[in-house]
Order: structure tokens, then sequence, then C-alpha cells
């Protein structure tokens, strides 16, 4: 599997909303998961990391402008690139109820 950029959202607000706010700028489905209920993966067809980065964040400071989600853009989920959190809250969502019991 090659590299890529995601960009992993979870909505402070009803999941409608997200839906909204992100389906013009990617154009595709939005997948749910554990902790972040929306991972969208960027990938540059020629390979290109930078062209790739480039257009993730955009997308990326389009959404953290918004100031409802928490956000965390990554690159090939190893390397922390930006995060971002509605005002006054911790930079990553309280996880789901009961999550961090079986942790």
């Amino acid at each position: 599997m090659t590299a890529h950029h995601s960009i992993f959202i979870h909505p402070g607000v009803p999941g409608e909303s997200l839906t909204a706010d992100v389906a013009t700028a990617l154009g595709t489905r939005l997948v749910p998961v554990a902790r972040y209920q929306v991972i969208a993966s960027l990938r540059d067809f020629g390979g290109d990391r930078e062209r790739e980065r480039a257009s993730a964040e955009p997308i990326f400071n389009r959404l953290a402008e918004l100031r409802r989600y928490w956000l965390a853009l990554v690159f090939d989920l190893q390397a922390v690139i930006a995060t971002a959190a509605p005002p006054k809250r911790e930079t990553f969502p309280p996880p789901p109820s009961g999550v961090m019991d079986e942790l």
C-alpha cells in the first residue's frame, strides 16, 4: 500500500452537518470508524506526496476554520501534520462511552 495523507474528523455537531460540510470538498463516501467518525484519505494517482499534501492542507484548513470538528491531518498514519478542535475543547475528542475501560 502506498503512503497517503488522511484527515481524521470527529464532529462536534450532528453528522448531517459534517456530511454537508465535506461532501463538496471530497466528493466521496465517508466511512465511520471507532474514534474518529470520518477519515478522508487523499491520494495522488501519480504518487506525488507534495501535491497530495498541497491538496489535503486546504481541505483540513477549511474544516478547521469552521471550529466545530476535532481534526487530525496525518501522513501515512505515522506523522501528525496538524490538529484542530472546537473552541475551549481538548485537541482529541472524548472516546465513546466504555472504550477507555477496555484499553
